[in-house]
C-alpha cells in the first residue's frame, strides 16, 4: 500500500455520474469533478480518516500508478471540503 509522508493523503477519484437520479442520460454533460475517497492518510494529518469522501481543489496531487490503479496523491491544504 502507499503511505503518504508529510502533510498528504492519498485518495482514489469518484467518477462522477453521467445520469440524473431518475436515471436520464445527460449526453455532453458530464462535468468533472474533483470528489475522491481517502485511502491512506499521513501520520501528520489528524482531521482526515480512511474512508472518508471529501471534494478537492481542481488540478491539486500528483497522480500515481499503484498495482494497476490509479490514485492521486495530495497536500492536506488542497482537500476543500468532507463529504458526511
Amino acid at each position: 500500500m502507499i503511505k503518504p509522508i508529510g502533510k498528504r493523503v492519498v485518495l482514489k477519484e469518484i467518477e462522477a455520474s453521467d445520469t440524473t437520479t431518475s436515471g436520464l442520460v445527460l449526453a455532453g454533460q458530464k462535468e468533472e469533478h474533483q470528489m475522491a475517497e481517502v485511502i491512506a492518510v499521513s501520520d501528520k494529518v489528524k482531521y482526515l480518516e480512511v474512508g472518508q469522501t471529501v471534494y478537492y481543489k481542481k488540478y491539486a496531487g500528483t497522480k500515481v500508478k499503484y498495482e494497476n490503479q490509479e490514485y492521486l496523491i495530495i497536500e492536506t491544504e488542497n482537500v476543500i471540503a468532507i463529504i458526511e
